[in-house]
């Protein structure tokens, strides 16, 4: 295995893949950096990535089409971060260069809340969707302790920050819970509105439409001083919740309210993340999210940014 990139989630793709056993090889175009994961490094060159089984993507957003296109020139199978590219207009040449051989990281995918939500839904428990509100809040200074915020890529135009794209999983959870069908955008706002020294957005508030006819209420924050996430899923025969701050997993009908404790780490999920990508790589799992799917969620966030203007 080949890691492109040594930050925090390059480092931590690195650790999981030599924990399952894998030969890793790390690099950057700060060597240093690379060189304190402890692992074997070489030169960052994106015109020798030959060699390796897998290749993992992990640097800035803004780098990750570039560096998925140079992985593609490989034979190699290839696990690209989140999100596959920052514009729709980088997307095509991905993906019709993909040829099944790219599999996007998003690790929720396998937190087995988020699963549970997802399969209750499709299990039709909620009957026929109507609403859906979706939410995530965080204090960003608090994300990283150890660092300054204001250097992190989540702050900093340049490298791809920003709530909108940083919290792009709650993209992919409608893309995941809503299989067919596109999204309209009716309203947006995505701003800076906070105190944080940063320029990019520290907030987004949308109202979706399916084409099924179901309204989604999105809300995302670098602002919210506690943690807060969760979706709300009301359907015609009950409401299913998954509320990340409670730790509950709900099923609201007009008789009861039937909770599960869902405190699974989210830990857990990066490693059975880098397990499956070791089966895809291997030829024996699909990938969950293809390039075709994880576009869905960059021209989500388009279509978001772009009713905002």
């Amino acid at each position: 295995m080949l890691v492109l990139g040594a930050g925090s989630a390059g480092s931590r793709h690195a650790r999981l893949l030599a924990d399952e056993g894998a030969s890793v090889t790390i690099t950057d175009p700060d060597g240093d950096r690379a060189a304190q994961t402890g692992l074997r490094t070489i030169p960052f060159d994106l015109d020798r990535l030959d060699g390796y089984d897998g290749i993992v993507v992990a640097s800035p957003s803004v780098f990750h089409p570039e560096q998925t296109l140079a992985a593609l020139a490989t034979s190699s199978r290839i696990l690209v971060e989140k999100p596959l590219a920052m514009s729709p207009e980088l997307l095509e040449a991905i993906v019709a260069a993909a040829d099944n051989r790219v599999m996007v990281g998003y690790n929720l995918r396998f937190h087995e809340p988020v699963v549970q939500l997802v399969t209750k839904c499709h299990a039709g428990e909620a009957g026929r969707l109507l609403r859906a509100r979706i939410w995530f809040g965080s204090w960003l200074p608090d994300w990283r302790p150890a660092v300054d915020y204001r250097t992190t890529y989540s702050a900093r135009r340049e490298l791809g920050g920003g709530v909108l794209m940083d919290a792009i999983h709650e993209l992919d959870l409608l893309v995941w819970l809503f299989v067919d069908g596109d999204f309209s955008v009716e309203s947006a706002v995505v701003d800076r509105i906070g105190p944080l020294e940063i320029d990019v957005e520290d907030t987004v508030v949308a109202i979706l439409r399916h084409t099924s006819g179901a309204v989604v209420d999105l809300s995302l924050d670098y602002l919210s001083r506690r943690y807060r996430r969760g979706a709300e899923l009301i359907g015609d025969a009950a409401t299913l919740r998954l509320d990340w701050a409670r730790e509950v997993l709900e099923l609201e009908d007009a008789s009861a309210v039937n909770s599960v404790v869902a405190d699974t780490p989210v830990s857990e999920s990066y490693a059975r993340q880098a397990r499956h990508f070791l089966r895809f790589v291997a030829g024996e799992a699909p990938a969950p999210v293809d390039t075709e799917t994880g576009a869905r969620s960059v021209q989500l966030a388009a279509a978001i940014r772009g009713a905002a203007r």
